[in-house]
């Protein structure tokens, strides 16, 4: 092997583990996608929070690579429509994705709105283990303190309720937050579920996660656990500290 051939095929190695740490862009079943593959034992699919916004979505799994390198990470870029509309058949497409590759178990983890995604996709496909993290759960009592009291969500809450309408517009907006809420869906999630979120949450009340615990016991899931964290607010990283050894354990705990 000369100078120039052996040169070359530490670059190429190189290049190929440089690739190895990235997500790369896929789309399937006209749903956008970002993917860190691994063993393919075992999916985290990511849901991020905020509006649909590609950038988000591929930040989201880049950031995710460290913590979880187990894990093939499954990001959903999911489009913007009304709650539980086209976004979730994007997330639902993307639980699918991963049993198209034979992936045995599939887990959910969502920020904020992604939590409100991860809970209706919960309910609705197989899976292994769900993580919502400050999430939407009932939009009725959501979209009540939303008007009265939250002038920080109120901009975006009013684009989604408009989208929602519009979706909705044969069976009245009420019966469509019902219908698009967990809260009111609690007894179709089959799934291991972990709730977090911060007791000074001011966007995404505390009592949103509360009130999916009191329907869980109410419909006798046992297999869920719902941790307030002490003095938190909205949007505190999933990646550092005492949250992170807790989803671990969670995970863990579920294999």
């Amino acid at each position: 092997m000369n100078r120039f051939c052996f040169l070359g095929c530490i670059l190429f190695f190189l290049l190929r583990a440089s690739m190895e740490e990235q997500c790369i862009h896929i789309d399937y079943k006209n749903t956008s996608l970002f993917l860190k593959k691994t063993h393919g034992l075992k999916a985290l699919v990511l849901i991020h929070g905020g509006k649909a916004s590609t950038e988000s979505a591929k930040a989201m799994c880049e950031r995710y690579i460290p913590a979880f390198p187990e894990y093939d990470l499954i990001s959903i870029d999911y489009r913007f429509s009304g709650f539980g509309g086209k976004e979730l058949d994007d997330v639902i497409n993307g639980i699918r994705y991963a049993h198209s590759l034979s992936i045995p178990e599939v887990y959910l983890l969502g920020e904020s709105h992604g939590g409100y995604l991860a809970l209706m996709a919960g309910a609705k496909e197989k899976i292994s283990g769900i993580i919502d993290a400050y999430g939407i759960t009932d939009l009725i009592a959501m979209k009540e303190y939303t008007e009265k009291e939250n002038t920080q969500l109120n901009t975006d809450w009013q684009d989604y309720i408009q989208a929602t309408l519009k979706e909705c517009a044969k069976i009245g907006l009420e019966t469509c937050l019902k219908k698009r809420s967990p809260y009111f869906g609690a007894y179709k999630i089959e799934a291991p579920v972990l709730l977090l979120h911060g007791t000074e949450d001011e966007i995404v009340p505390v009592n949103q996660s509360e009130r999916l615990v009191e329907q869980f016991r109410h419909t006798g899931k046992k297999n869920f656990k719902f941790i307030a964290l002490a003095g938190y607010s909205h949007g505190f990283s999933l990646l550092e500290g005492k949250v992170y050894h807790i989803i671990k354990d969670f995970l863990n705990t579920i294999d």
